[in-house]
């Protein structure tokens, strides 16, 4: 790990760093600034000037200029630990050796101490205070105008838009534009998302986190945005009045869709009460046709048999003789048959009187029937 004492960045012989030597041995208890360098550390407290006063009491009437006398933007300050004076000096004198002093007293040790732990101290200190001072001198404008225009801004600062049902209501999902397009003041300038460039919940760079507050150019397109709002409202009242018109519809058409649904439910109860209320004639009806079926089978055998009987009792010269042809006795019918036996042999018999000609599962069927069956 990088160490400090690679990294100490002291005060030279510049004509400024000169005078701050002296004035920092004058206020101190050592009298070489060798030794009193080490009585000073940094607070961590740091005030950039605006005009019009409140300067905290640490600048001690030299607001604007470094202890040294060197003018300067930024302040940080600086205290004596053994004679208690308060300073400040510029971020060209806020040195190595102060802020060190700052972070063991935080509790790090000074041997543990790298360069980027005191850059990220004086970066974070100067952060910080850039954005309270940016809020205390344009945070009322900035949260009024951006309140104003963030709806609009995210239906008109966009590269792309989808319409979808949610619900019962339509809504319109819109993808910022993340980049703008040409440049500020130029024809056909088209700016980035200012809400998505702000706190963007896709953003991973978003200035809220970033910096604290926004940067110049996000600063300049709010202004510009506010100022020209009533140009692009229209494309909001058109977006509003198309998810009114689509949700109107929708809204009509599930209404249209629940009374049929509620007519056919009203139908299939009318139908299910008629239906039990016709169950007993219905099941009446039903024996009937199952006697009326019966009736009609037994006829149908009835019939069955007394033509079957008839062809067993007709007399045939074409019978005898193709009996002979099939190798096979004249067969008539016998006390022992069944009315299925009877029917298959008259079957077989017709056959044989109107000449059709027999086949093999034909003569095993009859064989078997006349009991004359054999394994050939």
């Amino acid at each position: 790990m990088e160490q400090i004492i690679e990294a100490k960045r002291d005060l030279g012989e510049g004509r400024w760093d000169k005078i701050l030597k002296r004035k920092m041995v004058e206020m101190s208890f050592a009298d070489t600034y060798e030794e009193a360098r080490d009585e000073w550390e940094a607070t961590g407290n740091v005030y950039k000037r605006h005009f019009g006063g409140n300067e905290p009491e640490w600048t001690n009437g030299h607001a604007g200029h470094c202890l040294c006398g060197h003018p300067v933007v930024y302040h940080f300050e600086i205290h004596n630990t053994v004679t208690g004076v308060r300073e400040c000096v510029g971020s060209d004198h806020i040195g190595a050796y102060l802020i060190i002093r700052q972070l063991v007293n935080l509790g790090h040790k000074e041997g543990e101490i790298t360069n980027k732990m005191i850059e990220d101290w004086l970066k974070n200190r100067v952060q910080t205070m850039k954005s309270e001072a940016w809020w205390k001198e344009n945070g009322e404008h900035f949260t009024e105008m951006y309140n104003a225009i963030q709806e609009l801004d995210m239906a008109v600062n966009i590269k792309d838009k989808s319409l979808r049902l949610v619900g019962s209501t339509y809504q319109y999902f819109y993808t910022p534009k993340t980049r703008a397009t040409g440049k500020l003041g130029d024809r056909g300038y088209q700016m980035a998302s200012i809400v998505y460039r702000w706190n963007g919940e896709n953003n991973q760079n978003k200035q809220i986190d970033k910096y604290g507050y926004p940067n110049d150019r996000l600063w300049a397109d709010l202004n510009l945005f506010y100022h020209t709002r009533h140009l692009y409202q229209y494309k909001l009242d058109t977006d509003k009045k198309v998810l009114h018109n689509y949700t109107t519809r929708h809204i009509e058409a599930k209404l249209a869709e629940a009374k049929r649904a509620k007519e056919l439910r009203a139908k299939r109860e009318a139908e299910r009460i008629a239906w039990e209320a016709g169950a007993e004639e219905r099941e009446r009806k039903r024996l009937e046709q199952i006697k009326e079926d019966k009736r009609r089978a037994i006829l149908r055998r009835q019939r069955e048999a007394e033509r079957a009987k008839t062809i067993m009792e007709k007399s045939s010269e074409t019978f005898a003789n193709m009996c002979d042809y099939y190798g096979i006795k004249e067969f008539s019918i016998k006390e022992h048959y069944n009315s299925h036996q009877i029917r298959s042999l008259a079957a077989i018999k017709e056959m044989i009187i109107e000449g059709r000609e027999l086949q093999k599962y034909h003569l095993d069927q009859l064989k078997g029937l006349l009991g004359e069956y054999n394994n050939e």
